[in-house]
C-alpha cells in the first residue's frame, strides 16, 4: 500500500477541493477470494489468451517505457462472474500481450482507483453513462481497473470490488481486479487519483500516463488510437 503520508495528501487535497466520497453501499463482509481457472478468452469482453512471451526487461515507470508483467486478482469478466469473490481468478498484463494483432485489440487502458475518491466515482459513472467501453471496445481498446484503497484508506478487499462493479451507476463490464498492495502505485507521478494509463499491446509499453479525470480523457485515447 502507499505510504501513509502520500494518504494524507490524497485525503486533505480530496478535502480541500471537495472530492470527498461517502462509504459505497451495501458495505458487507470482506470476503476471501481465490483464483480458478481463468475464463473463455474468446469472450466479447475482458483479457485476451497469450500468443507470446512476455517482453523482457528491463521495465519502466514512465511514458515509453514497457511496463511490467503485473499480476491481481479479480475478474476477467465480472458480469459473467456475477461479481462473484469466490469467482475470482488470476488477471496477469500478460493475457493482454499481443504482439501480432490478432486481438484487435490496439491498446490497453488500465484505471487504478479507490473507493473514497470521488472523482474516480465520477470517472466510472461517466464511463458508464456515456458507454465508453462498448465504444471503444469496438475501435480496439481493452479497459483494466485496478481498485486500490477502500473508504478508510485501508487496502481494498473483494467486498470492496465487488461494491465497485456493481454500483448502478458504474455496472462495471471490463476487466476488473483488486490492488491491495497497491502495485499500480509506482506509476503515480503526484498525489492526483485516478491514474490513467494507456499500454500498446503489441510492445507491453507505456504510451501515457494522466493523473485525474477529464471528460475530455477519451478524445485523448481516440487521439492515441489515430496514431496507430
Amino acid at each position: 500500500m502507499k505510504p501513509p503520508s502520500v494518504s494524507v495528501l490524497f485525503a486533505a487535497t480530496c478535502f480541500a477541493f471537495g472530492c470527498s466520497s461517502t462509504p459505497l453501499d451495501p458495505v458487507g463482509d470482506p470476503g476471501t477470494g481465490t483464483p480458478n481457472t481463468p475464463g473463455d478468452p474468446a469472450a466479447s469482453a475482458g483479457p485476451t489468451s497469450t500468443f507470446a512471451a512476455y517482453p523482457a526487461g528491463p521495465y519502466g515507470t514512465g511514458k515509453g517505457a514497457t511496463i511490467e508483467n503485473l499480476s491481481f486478482l479479480g475478474w476477467r469478466h465480472p458480469e459473467s462472474a456475477g461479481y462473484d469473490v469466490s469467482k475470482f481468478e488470476t488477471v496477469r498484463l500478460s493475457d493482454f500481450y499481443d504482439p501480432e494483432g490478432r486481438t484487435g485489440i490496439k491498446l490497453l487502458a488500465i484505471n487504478a482507483s479507490a473507493v473514497w475518491c470521488g472523482v474516480c466515482r465520477a470517472e466510472y459513472q461517466d464511463m458508464n453513462a456515456t458507454q465508453v467501453y462498448a465504444t471503444f471496445h469496438a475501435k480496439g481498446v481493452e479497459i483494466l481497473g485496478t481498485l486500490f484503497e477502500d473508504n478508510a484508506y485501508y487496502p481494498a478487499q473483494p467486498q470492496d470490488l465487488k461494491n465497485w462493479g456493481v454500483l448502478s451507476t458504474h455496472a462495471v463490464k471490463f476487466p476488473l481486479v483488486l490492488d491491495p498492495g497497491f502495485k499500480m502505485g509506482a506509476y503515480f507521478d503526484s498525489d492526483a487519483t485516478p491514474l490513467n494509463m494507456l499500454v500498446d499491446v503489441r510492445t507491453m509499453k507505456i504510451v501515457s500516463l494522466t493523473m485525474g479525470y477529464s471528460t475530455t480523457y477519451w478524445s485523448q485515447v481516440q487521439t492515441q488510437l489515430d496514431k496507430l
